[in-house]
């Protein structure tokens, strides 16, 4: 099993001179001018290999998990996000990666459901809509796998906001003022711009004018409920095994894309409304595919 010196001596030769000097000085006795924090190891502290605790000034390492002993590398690896979370404070915790990563995620794939509807309906404005949420979502999907995965210091890279925060400092420092407040500022109403697209683009794509935007139950069917356009879960008084999973409408209330479940399998239908079926109890992916395409194509067009 490693000692703390051998993490130390690993430590100092894969980090930079910059991390070395942050961890004397995190190790230093505050007679020296340092903070007094010291290293301890103990078997399976915590799940992500570590454990800060300001009030003790102690950092607690794993030295073991379930299959054996922690080698050198994986601890020297530890100390540093444990020193970058809990003492430098540019590293987000495991907790923090965990509940806003899977956040991320699961509004990402909110929106690019709702933007996929906003560019299928060929009614006006819901495509250029459809197409703004939907790369938002795109966005927040890639922000949120990345900090799950603990890239950028455990914070993620959000594609969109880099882009915005690169012109922020662009102009900013073209203007004689500091590059890092112009990136900062570019950074914030990025993300004030990005949630108000995503709401009002989101209601704008889903809203039909004059009905009820959310309400329980479909339209005499048994069970189900409905957000705007979008019918959901009801039963199917065709088919007496049948249950429509979702169902999307135009303005007109006919629908455009539906996924029931017919005789045990799950099936796709779709259409151009007046034009022609693209999608006829549909369950091959690649058929699917090709008729999701035909949609999207004929849903760009008539909504420009």
């Amino acid at each position: 099993m490693a000692d703390i010196d051998q993490i130390i001596d690993r430590f100092v030769d894969s980090n930079s001179e910059e991390m070395s000097i942050a961890l004397l000085h995190a190790l230093a006795p505050k007679e020296s001018g340092g903070l007094g924090h010291k290293i301890v190891l103990k078997r399976i502290v915590d799940a992500d290999g570590w454990e800060y605790d300001s009030s003790l000034k102690k950092i607690t390492l794993d030295s073991s998990y379930f299959m054996g002993d922690m080698n050198v590398s994986d601890m020297t690896i530890n100390l540093r996000e444990a020193l970058e979370t809990g003492i430098l404070k540019t590293r987000a915790s495991l907790g923090s990666r965990i509940g806003w990563g899977s956040l991320n995620v699961f509004v990402g794939i909110v929106e690019i459901a709702t933007g996929f509807i906003g560019i299928i309906v060929p009614e006006p404005g819901t495509t250029i809509a459809g197409a703004a949420v939907f790369t938002l979502g795109v966005n927040s999907v890639t922000a949120g796998f990345t900090q799950l995965a603990g890239a950028n210091k455990g914070n993620g890279f959000n594609p969109l906001a880099r882009g915005a925060g690169a012109i922020g400092a662009k102009i900013s420092e073209a203007t004689g003022h500091d590059k890092r407040l112009g990136e900062t500022i570019a950074r914030n109403m990025f993300s004030l711009a990005s949630i108000a697209v995503g709401s009002f683009g989101s209601i704008h794509i889903l809203r039909i004018k004059g009905q009820q935007f959310l309400r329980a139950g479909v339209g005499g069917m048994p069970g189900g409920a409905t957000v705007g356009r979008v019918d959901m879960m009801y039963g199917s008084l065709r088919a007496g095994d049948g249950m429509t999973i979702f169902n999307i409408s135009n303005n007109s209330g006919q629908y455009i894309l539906r996924l029931v479940t017919h005789s045990g399998k799950l099936v796709v239908n779709g259409r151009i409304v007046g034009v022609k079926r693209v999608l006829n109890h549909e369950t091959s992916a690649k058929e699917i595919l090709k008729g999701l395409i035909k949609l999207c194509a004929h849903g760009w067009k008539a909504g420009l």
